[in-house]
């Protein structure tokens, strides 16, 4: 598996069969239940949506040796290679991202230990604020790689 093409296939690969598997546990989780709560109806929808993404750049894959570019695994080693490239053509544009990301980090921080917001509203502000810090980790191992070299 010197190849990283075909690495990557197998990564969306496991991750299809890892997404299989936690579907398959929460559809035998509600079934005979009457009524099914909304958050596990949601998670149900988005596994769905990413293990047909893997489908999809599988099937892409071995149709035309090209990746459709959709699935996390490959979006995230684009934008790596975007920020990388943002880092050594215009450094003062890769820092002004990076404190945007910084003060995202800190309004959704502060938005879920504020007491007048909604559980939705804290719901929605973890899921940016992982977003975020994930985003962040990038950045900063990107700048660590370029200072290395």
């Amino acid at each position: 598996m010197d190849n990283e093409l075909v690495r990557t296939a197998d990564s969306i690969f496991t991750d299809r069969v890892n997404l299989y598997h936690r579907l398959q546990d929460l559809e035998k989780s509600i079934d005979g239940q009457p009524e099914v709560d909304s958050s596990v109806l949601e998670s149900i929808v988005l596994l769905s949506i990413r293990n047909e993404l893997c489908f999809s750049e599988l099937k892409s894959f071995n149709d035309t040796g090209k990746f459709i570019g959709k699935h996390p695994f490959i979006r995230q080693k684009d934008e790596r290679q975007r920020v990388a490239e943002l880092i050594r053509s215009d450094p003062d544009r890769y820092f002004g991202e990076r404190k945007n990301i910084e003060l995202n980090i800190t309004r959704y921080s502060s938005q879920l230990n504020g007491k007048k917001v909604s559980q939705e509203q804290k719901d929605r502000a973890k899921s940016n604020l992982e977003k975020f810090k994930t985003m962040l980790r990038l950045y900063k191992e990107v700048f660590n790689e370029f200072v290395k070299r």
